[in-house]
């Protein structure tokens, strides 16, 4: 008997969190589920920006409200134009919903110039969808 592993959504943990707005427009809107996202402010979601910190992947939107999953398993899109991450890294957010492998420590140094955004730990990568898995913790 054939079986296959798929820990997407085991452990998983949300919280709720504003959504973050530009011109007074809902920067996350419906079409953004399954997203990466990170905070934006204090308890407000949006994208991020290129090599942010991951807060989690956006499983529902309405009313000017996010639930993100924050902890657990969670399995986002890769951004194909950057560094694909293995088992084993840490991922950020591209900045337009997906991630891609965290940048190396320098050496000598315990966090690269303005911290060490990374975050989880990728558990699966699928180069086929081009998805990962991330133990979000």
């Amino acid at each position: 008997m054939a079986r296959s592993v798929d820990n997407n959504g085991v452990g998983a943990l949300y919280a709720t969190f504003q959504i973050d707005t530009t011109a007074g427009v809902y920067d996350l809107t419906i079409n953004n589920l399954g997203d990466a996202v990170s905070l934006s402010a204090s308890n407000e979601v949006d994208h991020g920006s290129d090599g942010g910190v991951l807060l989690g992947r956006l499983e529902h939107v309405g009313d000017g409200l996010a639930t993100v999953q924050i902890a657990g398993v969670a399995r986002f899109a890769l951004n194909t134009d950057k560094t694909a991450p293995v088992v084993g890294n840490g991922v950020v957010v591209d900045g337009a919903g997906k991630v891609y492998k965290a940048p190396a420590i320098a050496e000598g140094s315990d966090v690269p110039a303005g911290g060490n955004p990374a975050r989880g730990m990728v558990i699966a990568v699928d180069s086929v969808n081009h998805t990962c898995d991330v133990l979000l913790g």
